[in-house]
């Protein structure tokens, strides 16, 4: 695992200084709409770089695609965080409450699930090597995820509100019930029960955690939201002077 640490904390250098270069240089709205746009692009390619190889070269590309559901469906949370950075890169009015929901879920939901999928990579704990491509390749994939994460508050589209944080957190887990049971519904009802097990979109059939059947994915998002609720009370705090924060508000209003 040493390995695996060093080479993410690589990684992170890298991100950080291709984001101060952003941070320098992106001074437009159009330019910083361009790198919204280009940057949940290579993500994507990186994460359908082996299947297109295999599509150019005729060499068991649909084979490829059947052993990685992950390619056909977004059944994890990190492929939804993925394609939600495309479409918030092709939005053009970014305030609007459907780009803030999304914004919102990006950042706040990716940045963790982005740095698990780096530093807890199930791909390099089942194969621990980065002499794999299919191991590198997921890695790195989460890497430049975690840069398309951190874009949101470095060009300034970052906007902390606890009440509107907290109701964009409640909604987006139950857009993510809903894609998970889609997703397995699918696998079920064209392929098999067991397939449906295997793939086990948003980790709602069972728990992905061995020894602790009960933390499936009802149970993970209502400690998540106690976490996220600790958490966007700290920011409100520190964001905030006495009188304005969160529960002042609230208390004002009785």
């Amino acid at each position: 695992m040493g390995t695996l640490v060093i080479f993410n904390f690589i990684q992170i250098a890298v991100i950080a200084l291709v984001l101060y270069v952003v941070k320098k240089f992106a001074r437009t709205e159009r330019a910083a709409r361009i790198v919204l746009l280009i940057a949940p692009l290579v993500t994507i390619v990186f994460h359908y770089s082996s299947f297109l190889f295999r599509l150019i070269t005729g060499n068991d590309a649909v084979e490829y695609l059947g052993n990685n559901p992950n390619l056909i469906m977004p059944i994890y949370p990190c492929n939804l965080v993925m394609w939600c950075a495309l479409i918030y890169g092709l939005m053009k009015d970014k305030t609007s409450r459907l780009a803030l929901l999304i914004s919102d879920y990006m950042f706040w939901f990716g940045i963790f699930s982005t740095l698990v999928g780096m530093f807890a990579n199930v791909d390099f704990i089942v194969n621990p090597t980065l002499a794999d491509y299919e191991v590198t390749k997921s890695i790195v994939a989460h890497a430049t995820l975690l840069f398309n994460v951190l874009l949101v508050p470095v060009l300034g589209y970052l906007r902390p509100d606890f009440f509107r944080n907290m109701r964009n957190l409640a909604i987006s887990f139950v857009v993510m019930y809903v894609v998970g049971s889609y997703c397995n519904l699918v696998f079920r009802a064209l392929v098999s029960d067991a397939a449906a097990y295997d793939v086990n979109s948003m980790f709602i059939i069972h728990s992905p955690f061995d020894g602790a059947p009960f933390l499936r994915y009802p149970l993970i998002a209502a400690v998540a939201l106690v976490a996220y609720f600790a958490l966007f009370t700290a920011v409100d705090v520190l964001g905030h002077p006495k009188g304005e924060r969160w529960f002042d508000r609230v208390s004002a209003r009785r």
